[in-house]
């Protein structure tokens, strides 16, 4: 950043020598990409200022607004209304200069080579990982972590970050100097992510690379189903393998190339483990009814039996079924114990009028 802000007193001329600078056009299409990298990071009041003052010399403005087109950012501008209030087409001066127009091929090259480089440091993940020479990475904090069914537990995490994980759950985590990268082998977990723009942390499960910088989020990943709820900030979504030529460590997974991640939002969920996943928007009681197992408690609003005992089950290392099928359709509505299953299958019983025979690893429910 220090080489933007400073732009401005390169180009004035040396009182001593009456020698003036100019940055070539390379360095102004180096310079655009550079911006359009820390606008999707985030700009705080000193670098929004900066970028203003940048954004005053027409050359700066212009070559901005063809690198916003190129890369299909045009959002951003929304962002910028105060700034760049228009989008006017480069000036005639700067179309007629040849020599600007012969070197824009190399420049625009040589800009892309920027902005992968800038997005490899902030957003790692989501760039291509099949360099020819990958600059190889060793863990400096590594956690393995697992509860059984019925427990539920909360590890704070070496960056600041908070972890909660859910019933019969198993966590492999591993952080680097550039990226945070916790695989959830099995189960559900929620996570507060601590902010930090130069290691991203990201959730590998079932596929899938779940990448944030602060934010906070709940995955599950059930019977092969996987399910992401965002409840803060902002979230993508990518396609990803684990690299065989590193032992298939979890440090350097290989992101699958594709035109647009999923985007989730606060408040959005969506089924990942579909062939084309949708996003649907969830209210503040849904999110608070899907996270109230952080406290070991379970709720029910009218759900279908079936949909009850595929829950419960996570929570025992018990199978319960039903042993009539005309019980799948009642409906179930309370405030349960995760920690207490037989509790919650005497209530079901109680409030439905329904049997249960219990063996050594079974529970069936009947009807009376």
């Amino acid at each position: 950043m220090n080489s933007l802000t400073n732009e401005t007193k390169n180009a004035k001329s040396d009182t001593n020598s009456n020698v003036v600078q100019f940055n070539s056009d390379e360095r102004v299409l180096d310079a655009a990409s550079e911006w359009l990298v820390k606008l999707d990071e985030g700009l705080d009041a000193e670098e929004m200022q900066a970028l203003k003052t940048w954004l005053a010399t027409p050359l700066h403005r212009d070559t901005f607004l063809e690198m916003v087109a190129l890369w299909d950012k045009m959002s951003v501008l929304s962002e910028l209304a105060e700034i760049v209030p228009h989008t006017p087409e480069p000036s005639a001066k700067h179309k007629a200069n040849n020599t600007v127009t012969w070197k824009r091929p190399l420049a625009i090259a040589a800009s892309f080579l920027m902005v992968g480089l800038l997005s490899y440091q902030g957003l790692n993940l989501f760039s291509p990982s099949n360099q020819t020479e990958p600059v190889a990475q060793m863990a400096s904090y590594s956690l393995q972590a697992s509860t059984k069914p019925g427990e539920h537990k909360s590890i704070s995490l070496e960056d600041g970050s908070t972890l909660w994980l859910n019933t019969n759950s198993q966590v492999n985590i591993a952080f680097t100097e550039t990226s945070r990268i916790i695989q959830l082998v099995k189960g559900e977990l929620h996570i507060e992510v601590a902010k930090d723009k130069s290691r991203p942390l990201n959730v590998l499960a079932a596929g899938k690379a779940i990448q944030a910088v602060g934010t906070a989020f709940n995955v599950q990943y059930h019977r092969g189903d996987l399910e992401l709820v965002v409840t803060e900030g902002v979230v993508e979504v990518a396609s990803y393998t684990l690299n065989k030529a590193n032992g298939e460590s979890i440090i350097d997974p290989i992101i699958k190339p594709q035109a647009q991640p999923l985007t989730l939002v606060q408040g959005e969920k969506s089924l990942l483990s579909l062939p084309n996943s949708t996003v649907e928007t969830v209210s503040d009681e849904d999110i608070a009814n899907d996270l109230s197992w952080r406290e070991g408690k379970i709720v029910f609003r009218g759900e279908p039996l079936i949909d009850v005992i595929e829950e419960v089950s996570r929570y025992t290392d018990k199978t319960v079924v039903l042993g009539d099928a005309a019980l799948a359709n009642m409906q179930v509505a309370g405030l349960f114990n995760t920690n207490d299953v037989d509790a919650l299958i005497a209530a079901l019983a109680d409030n439905l009028q329904i049997s249960t025979d219990y063996s050594s690893d079974t529970i069936v429910l009947r009807p009376r």
